[in-house]
């Protein structure tokens, strides 16, 4: 399957990591693999320009995953982001749901929710 660039992956469960990256690899995307929020920055800054979009969970082990799309924003200011949260949308900072190209998939998601997912945040259909 062609590469649609990288997908910045930032989950510290080891099974839905295994998970999500399967379905993204599937869905064409290579898979950059963060468990915690300061790896998560050090790939985005070390792949900058070669990803295509972010998956977050809120629940990272250093910091809140909202804290992270913040600054995964300063570096790349249209990054579409997915935010995976187990408590729903409602749970989510106003200012951060608020902001372009974001979307919520509610945990446990499956192909078909991340699939739409990252079809919302990218305006790009999925070649699966």
């Amino acid at each position: 399957m062609q590469n649609q660039g990288y997908a910045l992956l930032v989950e510290d469960e080891l099974l839905v990591a295994m998970a999500a990256t399967e379905a993204l690899e599937e869905l064409g995307f290579g898979v950059l693999e963060a468990a915690s929020a300061a790896s998560a920055m050090e790939l985005a800054a070390a792949h900058k320009g070669t990803i295509a979009f972010a998956m977050i969970d809120l629940g990272l082990p250093d910091r809140p995953g909202e804290e992270l799309v913040r600054e995964l924003r300063v570096l790349y200011p249209a990054l579409p982001i997915i935010i995976a949260s187990g408590k729903g949308a409602s749970s989510i900072d106003p200012n951060v749901k608020s902001l372009r190209n974001l979307a919520v998939v509610t945990k446990p998601y499956d192909f078909e929710d991340l699939r739409a997912a990252i079809e919302r945040i990218t305006g790009k259909a999925s070649p699966v």
